[in-house]
């Protein structure tokens, strides 16, 4: 990839800035450019457009001018609350934008190539046992992003599948992940109810945490893993296919509580709130790599425990800097 310029959609976001590190580690003569709504605080060695993934005139020109070997197409309303909350923006971006995105590739840019990040989340239906990828056929999703997801990918299958490598990668957690997400939610918590405690007078009472519904479990796996298949699928990873990244294992939401509370500095008892809970939550689902893993050696690096630590970590310095969202 030297030499090369490879664009991320959306890398200004959570995934998209541990990709760029994760590029820039591994393809040091590589140019990566940043294309979100706002490129403000990028790491050196990046360079932003800023760009709206609905209107190609916003980036026709940046994309002429690179002539890209990849495109990383992160944008997307990325969350099952944000969709839930807005169907139909939800299908004009992850739907309708990458359509526009598409199509003025293969108009000005035709030798680029794209990775497509989809979501395990199409598949609807639970898995004890890991599933393989599944044709698009037996996904059933069951909230709206799902379903723009889905329909994302019939619309690559039928009009541009020859130029497109997609992945559907199942749950991935890490340090920078936004609130609305379970391990981000409960570090923050913790991070915020320690702080809390610190300063207050020892006779307060036990600090308490709220949480949802513990009993689901999920395939989780490290962001800065993640984003090291998707580096690998650039080098050896073939358009037209389709591949899970996942772990292999399920993880009851129970256990990253209980083990987020033993790295907590005070004792906190937990409290369940209804309004956490999601009745659209697989009660677990589980995602078979090995196609992954034979197509270009990958194995998750981190393990879980690390993972926990470092997002505590993040949270913790939000909290001691007293930054929005970290209480």
């Amino acid at each position: 990839m030297a030499d090369q310029a490879i664009i991320i959609t959306g890398g200004g976001g959570f995934v998209g800035r541990h990709l760029l590190s994760e590029l820039q580690g591994a393809w040091p003569d590589a140019q990566p450019i940043v294309w979100d709504r706002s490129v403000e605080n990028l790491p050196a060695g990046a360079a932003g457009v800023a760009m709206d993934i609905t209107k190609p005139d916003s980036y026709r020109e940046s994309l002429r001018s690179a002539q890209p070997v990849w495109i990383v197409h992160l944008a997307a309303v990325a969350s099952a609350a944000q969709a839930q909350a807005n169907r139909a923006l939800a299908h004009q971006i992850n739907v309708e934008g990458t359509r526009l995105l598409l199509e003025t590739v293969q108009s000005v840019s035709p030798g680029t190539r794209v990775l497509a990040v989809s979501t395990a989340d199409i598949y609807g239906q639970g898995s004890a046992t890991p599933l393989p990828e599944l044709p698009l056929a037996q996904a059933t999703p069951r909230n709206p992003y799902a379903e723009s997801k889905r329909a994302m990918e019939q619309m690559i299958e039928a009009h541009f599948n020859e130029q497109v490598l997609r992945v559907r990668p199942f749950p991935h957690i890490g340090p920078g992940q936004a609130l609305g997400y379970v391990t981000a939610d409960f570090a923050s918590q913790v991070a915020a109810l320690e702080s809390a405690y610190a300063k207050a007078s020892a006779g307060k009472g036990r600090p308490v945490i709220k949480v949802g519904n513990l009993a689901a479990q999920r395939d989780f796996t490290d962001v800065r893993d993640v984003v090291r298949a998707y580096r690998l699928l650039m080098e050896l990873g073939k358009t037209g296919d389709v591949y899970h990244v996942a772990s292999g294992r399920a993880v009851a939401i129970q256990t990253v509580l209980d083990r987020l509370l033993a790295l907590a500095s005070v004792p906190i008892s937990v409290a369940h709130d209804p309004a956490r809970f999601r009745p659209s939550d697989t009660s677990v689902l589980v995602g078979d790599a090995t196609k992954l893993r034979e197509a270009t050696g990958w194995q998750p690096q981190c393990t879980f425990d690390e993972t926990l630590a470092d997002i505590l970590a993040v949270w913790r310095q939000r909290a001691a800097a007293h930054v929005p969202g970290s209480a």
